[in-house]
């Protein structure tokens, strides 16, 4: 038997809130999407899901992927399971992905990604140089270089430090557009991309779309002025500007701050978060509102600089701006003063100002019949 290529990708939880469950609901669907696309391709030995969720696990099943069902009560450990998964079985090189990656990922894509990993004997393949959610590697028995993780963000990072040659995926929107947040969702709600049991999810929900629409209008306003704040994307500023008239005040900071640990030591440190701090929530989003039209606000580097100690709940109704259910008092002021800003304020995660706003521009010239131009 000759070397094998497996598709491995890891959705699951214990989701305890309502918001929580809402996000695990569309995870589940884009899980099944990105499943029937891997199985569809020649390029992969076997398909692989392993998860906590016995009807998703059903579902996979009856697609025709091989599942493995953790139960029971223990504490799940990412970079243990995984090398588990390796040695049990005995894979030879693998594609990892999790189950919030890439929904508008393509067939070809993948395809892409799975001759780049066979084709080499030694290699690490990563959709983002920081903090990849896909991670194809050769050999699979790299996984004993490295400590194992406990979050699959640091695992390409980790693999390159153990000395397999990096290579990156093709930049693209598709490639870079992951699901961590509520405004994920909501992005990923306008965009066309999505799979069949994606958009049902989605359809679902009671999201409150209108800061991202009015958002979405201000890209066409010639000369409009666009805040960008948190770990904010090269290349995304790149697209934005060699596509809309449009200004960009761009406030980078801590990119790559869990894949380098800095969160877990506590050395996040956020010039924005300073100012923001010093004169208040409210003073802030009015002294921004001075200078952009429209702000996306990539929170968690204000919460690492703040060492907040923030459920998953707490963030995500922060995002949604459901004010009365974050529990968190700092947070519950902060997210009161960005929603009662004179501009729209969309507040997420990191894919908020990396692939999240890349996806909403290339669908934005999509509507206007436009060919996008690739500035790399």
């Amino acid at each position: 038997m000759g070397v094998r290529l497996s598709a491995v990708i890891f959705e699951g939880g214990v989701p305890e809130s309502p918001v929580q469950r809402a996000m695990t609901s569309v995870r589940r669907g884009m899980t099944l999407d990105n499943l029937a696309k891997l199985l569809c391709l020649a390029e992969f030995d076997e398909v692989i899901l392993c998860t906590n969720y016995p009807e998703l696990a059903a579902e996979a099943e009856a697609l025709g992927a091989t599942v493995e069902l953790q139960r029971g009560t223990d504490r799940f450990h990412f970079g243990l399971r995984l090398r588990q998964l390796i040695y049990d079985r005995k894979l030879d090189k693998l594609l990892y992905m999790g189950g919030a990656a890439a929904p508008l990922i393509r067939p070809e894509e993948l395809a892409e990604v799975a001759r780049m990993t066979r084709s080499a004997d030694s290699v690490v393949v990563v959709n983002n140089p920081q903090s990849p959610d896909l991670v194809a590697f050769s050999p699979a028995a790299a996984i004993d270089r490295i400590e194992p993780p406990e979050s699959d963000n640091v695992l390409g990072h980790l693999l390159r430090v153990a000395g397999l040659p990096r290579v990156l995926m093709p930049n693209t929107a598709t490639i870079s557009f992951d699901v961590d947040t509520p405004a994920d969702l909501m992005i990923l709600s306008l965009l066309p991309g999505a799979g069949p049991r994606t958009k049902e999810a989605l359809a679902a929900l009671s999201l409150d779309e209108s800061r991202l629409l009015a958002a979405k209008r201000l890209f066409l306003k010639q000369g409009a002025a666009f805040a960008l704040i948190g770990r904010v994307s090269p290349p995304v500023c790149l697209f934005i500007n060699a596509n809309f008239a449009i200004r960009l005040r761009i406030f980078s900071e801590e990119r790559g701050m869990r894949a380098l640990g800095r969160v877990e030591r506590g050395d996040v440190r956020s010039l924005i978060a300073l100012f923001l701090d010093t004169v208040g929530p409210r003073a802030f989003f009015r002294h921004l509102a001075e200078m952009a039209e429209v702000a996306f606000f990539d929170t968690r580097v204000w919460m690492a600089h703040n060492r907040l100690d923030l459920s998953e709940a707490d963030r995500f109704y922060s995002d949604l701006g459901e004010l009365a259910l974050v529990s968190e008092e700092r947070l519950r002021s902060f997210a009161a003063a960005a929603y009662e800003a004179p501009i729209p304020v969309i507040l997420g995660g990191h894919s908020l100002v990396a692939g999240g706003l890349w996806a909403l521009a290339e669908s934005i010239l999509a509507e206007e019949g436009r060919e996008p131009i690739r500035p790399f």
